[in-house]
């Protein structure tokens, strides 16, 4: 039997939704409470070296920058988690300019995600919380399938999203 017409393995099962979106955020402690002050939402795990709130079927992990980047063995010889986060230049980049808060013109990597909420009318609600908050919000979209989005800006400066169904076709 030659490499050709080897038997071909069937694929794997499909993918059901992101298990984790992470964050690198410059001060772990502010954006943890920003998360769960602004979110209303506790932090199932909360440690200098990182934070994880469980929204749903999907986890949002906060990283202090630069303190993930090595591997982390496992206990009990069960794997590696291998090193996430920026490399060095960029680490040193980020690193040089302090933390301003929701300022998205400082330097940063302004990842952006999308928290979402059933309804349009839910977006209002919670843009109505955000302001309430003193959050910067730094945009808003009426969407064509009926959806709609605000945006706000954390205090490392990431671009999040809170968005109602009828953005995407599947959503």
């Amino acid at each position: 039997m030659t490499a050709s017409s080897a038997p071909v393995p069937p694929p794997p099962p499909p993918i059901t939704h992101i298990l984790e979106t992470c964050l690198m955020v410059k001060d772990i402690r502010t954006s943890t409470d920003f998360y769960r002050d602004t979110f209303n939402v506790k932090p199932f795990l909360d440690t200098p070296r990182l934070s994880g709130f469980s929204l749903g079927q999907t986890t949002l992990l906060l990283f202090q920058l630069g303190a993930t980047a090595a591997d982390a063995p496992m206990p009990d010889d069960r794997g590696t988690i291998p090193g996430h986060g920026p490399s060095r230049d960029i680490l040193d980049l980020l690193e040089r300019q302090p933390a301003t808060a929701h300022d998205r013109a400082a330097t940063g990597l302004h990842q952006h995600f999308c928290f979402a909420v059933k309804t349009p009318e839910d977006v209002g609600t919670w843009e109505t919380w955000l302001e309430e908050k003193k959050v910067k919000l730094i945009g808003k979209v009426d969407w064509p399938r009926g959806g709609k989005s605000v945006y706000f800006a954390d205090p490392d400066g990431n671009v999040g999203e809170v968005g109602s169904r009828g953005i995407w076709e599947h959503y």
